[in-house]
């Protein structure tokens, strides 16, 4: 068997430079062509990087002066939406990816507009409803107050902490307990028991400085001159005493001055006033809803009597005296005084010498104070016994 002859391939020789420079003229374009940037090239990226920001930029300034409206407000959450994506903050994904995320965060950016702009819809209806319309009536009201404050500067510490809307009692109640923080300095010495008297206007304007009367009338001022409430009285017989009363001691709204009487245990005064409004007590002087307690003297004058320190007093209906002395007053019984006046007039047919001298010694006691009717009853039973053996010692001197 014959083998098959192999016919042997001609091996072609490698061609020169020359020709392969050739043959890479002959395969490439003869003009090159000029591309614009793709979608998704850097340039075009950059391009709409650029105009993002330039309009972002303008929405800013708007915003800065106050001048941007809701949908520039929209506008520019979805150009920040964008810029941020295109400077890379969805980086590792691809073009139709990151286009994806920012329309995604487009979306989300729309929609939380549109819900903050419904909150803010809502929000501007419920304040629109809760507005209250001022009529002619309230702005004329609003303006009497001004006015009122400007006259008694005093009076914006008294209306402190009172709402506007709080009902007359409530009003009432805190202007009372306003009173008390005002530091009112009482004179027991002050004359304002006359319907003229202005000097509640003095402590509204600065001078706090007055007496029960002046506290009622500026109470009674502030309440109607501006609260408008109305019926409040301080002269009349349900609000006040017009004749001389004795009563505890109390402490007023000035705990600086103790009471006038019985070494600060009681109070004498010649009256007393408080406001009333719908039958509802305001003592003003003494912090309290209630009437004092009181011991009315029977007569509005004072008795006048030498036994007294000052020479007269007053007789109260529960059977006591009250007398001035050295500026302050002081109680003794009535039962004991009527007692030593006898005593007097009976020593005055016996030994009518000694009565000055007696007189002198009743006065001292009563000058002292307190309880003394243990001592009034020792001097009588000196002077008696005294007299008694005055009496003896002349009879035994008598001739037979």
């Amino acid at each position: 068997m014959k083998k098959k002859q192999r016919v042997p391939q001609q091996v072609k020789p490698p061609a020169s430079k020359s020709e392969q420079n050739i043959s890479l003229l002959s395969s490439s374009p003869k003009k090159a062509k000029t591309n614009s940037p793709k979608s998704g090239s850097p340039d075009r990226k950059n391009q709409e990087l650029k105009k993002y920001q330039v309009e972002a930029t303008k929405l800013k300034i708007q915003q800065k002066h106050g001048g941007i409206t809701t949908q520039g407000q929209k506008q520019l959450a979805l150009l920040e939406a964008k810029i941020n994506a295109l400077q890379g903050k969805v980086a590792g994904k691809s073009d139709s990816e990151k286009q994806a995320s920012t329309d995604k965060k487009s979306e989300n950016v729309s929609e939380k507009t549109k819900v903050e702009d419904k909150d803010k819809a809502a929000t501007d209806k419920k304040d629109k409803a809760n507005q209250k319309v001022v009529s002619p009536e309230e702005k004329a009201a609003d303006i009497k107050k001004q006015k009122f404050l400007k006259k008694y500067p005093v009076a914006e510490k008294l209306i402190s902490g009172i709402a506007q809307e709080a009902k007359n009692p409530e009003i009432l109640k805190k202007l009372l307990e306003n009173f008390k923080n005002l530091g009112f300095k009482y004179n027991t010495k002050n004359k304002s028991d006359t319907t003229n008297d202005t000097s509640y206007e003095r402590l509204l304007q600065g001078n706090l400085e007055g007496d029960c009367q002046t506290l009622a009338r500026a109470f009674k001022a502030v309440a109607e001159g501006y609260f408008g409430i109305k019926g409040i009285k301080v002269d009349d017989s349900e609000s006040s005493i017009k004749k001389p009363f004795l009563t505890e001691g109390d402490k007023t709204i000035d705990s600086s001055v103790e009471p006038n009487c019985d070494n600060g245990k009681k109070w004498f005064f010649q009256n007393h006033y408080w406001a009333v409004w719908n039958g509802q007590v305001f003592d003003i002087l003494f912090d309290r809803n209630e009437k004092p307690q009181v011991d009315m003297v029977k007569e509005k004058q004072s008795v006048k009597s030498s036994l007294m320190p000052e020479e007269h007093y007053f007789e109260t209906q529960s059977g006591k005296i009250v007398y001035p002395n050295q500026g302050k007053y002081l109680t003794g019984e009535l039962q004991t005084f009527e007692k030593l006046t006898k005593f007097l007039e009976e020593m005055s047919k016996t030994s009518p010498q000694d009565i000055d001298k007696i007189v002198t010694q009743i006065k001292s006691l009563y000058a002292k104070g307190g309880d003394r009717n243990s001592d009034f009853e020792g001097l009588m039973q000196d002077i008696e016994k005294k007299r008694v053996n005055q009496a003896s010692l002349g009879r035994k001197k008598a001739p037979v």
